[in-house]
């Protein structure tokens, strides 16, 4: 068969954090309904999160209870705020840092939802320096 090249495909699995299952489906697995569903119910969780954060930046307080933490799932890591005067001050330095967007950026090309909602996901120059 001239001009038709066969692609030799390998069954590698690997782990969706988001589904929590290991499948051997590449970049579609990103398109399948359990895994839309999936990062639809993960950003409305963390959007809740940070519109209380963004509610601390627009009227600061100070720190009442030292046990409050913010899971960042684009960084994998635990925003605890125990050495912060004011209330989410380590969530807001997190949310607004370089790392941040540069963890968000490769979340949301690796699992999907666009490249287009980076900033809704994050805390701007513009919001940092109201």
């Amino acid at each position: 068969m001239k001009g038709k090249k066969v692609k030799e495909e390998t069954s590698e699995y690997e782990f969706c954090k988001l589904c929590r299952i290991n499948h051997n489906q590449g970049r579609r697995h990103n398109f399948f309904p359990r895994h839309k569903n999936s990062l639809s119910s993960l950003f409305s969780r963390f959007n809740q999160k940070l519109s209380y954060v963004k509610s601390s930046l627009r009227n600061p307080s100070l720190v009442l209870s030292s046990c409050d933490s913010l899971w960042c799932i684009f960084c994998d890591i635990n925003i605890v705020e125990l050495g912060s005067v004011f209330a989410s001050g380590n969530a807001i330095k997190h949310l607004a840092s370089e790392d941040h967007l540069k963890n968000l950026k490769h979340f949301l090309w690796k699992y999907g939802g666009g490249l287009n909602k980076v900033d809704s996901f994050r805390i701007t120059e513009d919001d940092l320096a109201k």
